[in-house]
């Protein structure tokens, strides 16, 4: 599927009377922003520290199934908060946004990072001890640090390009 398929509900969304509304003032933008940098941080800090586990950095002495689970609720508020916002910001600049490839690549990161999370890293987190071997915990602790990294510079690019 073409990136150009999308484009006219991108325009009609983007034509909304809310979208206009949403667009119109820097502070609504900007408080979005804010919103969305605090989820991204939330996100990004329990990633980190998950995979440290992984890796063998951080709390060694405990299961990485136990680490994911204090951490749990934090992870979900702020994808919660950055998918939230993140479609409010979008809305208010759709077609801009849309045809930038930044943008479509931090939406391509995303979706394999969340495809990533919820499949091959919630299975090793969760595995039972010894099901997986350090070396496979270390590679799935880097992948997820990459992905969710590489998803915040690409929206960071967007800014910038």
């Amino acid at each position: 599927m073409s990136w150009d398929t999308l484009l006219p509900y991108v325009a009609s969304l983007g034509n909304t009377t809310f979208a206009l509304w949403l667009g119109q003032a820097t502070w609504r933008i900007a408080g979005l922003l804010t919103i969305h940098l605090f989820g991204l941080t939330l996100l990004l800090g329990t990633v980190l520290l998950s995979s440290l586990r992984l890796l063998g950095l951080f709390q060694g002495h405990r299961p990485p199934r136990e680490v994911r689970n204090e951490l749990s609720r934090a992870f979900v508020l702020g994808l919660g908060l950055m998918l939230a916002s993140g479609l409010l910001i979008f809305t208010g600049g759709a077609e801009a946004y849309y045809v930038g490839y930044w943008f479509r690549l931090k939406m391509v990161l995303l979706a394999i990072a969340l495809t990533f999370q919820f499949t091959v890293l919630r299975v090793v987190t969760f595995a039972e001890d010894g099901r997986f071997g350090p070396a496979v915990r270390k590679l799935v602790g880097g992948v997820a640090l990459v992905l969710w990294f590489s998803v915040a510079c690409a929206g960071r690019a967007i800014a910038f390009f």
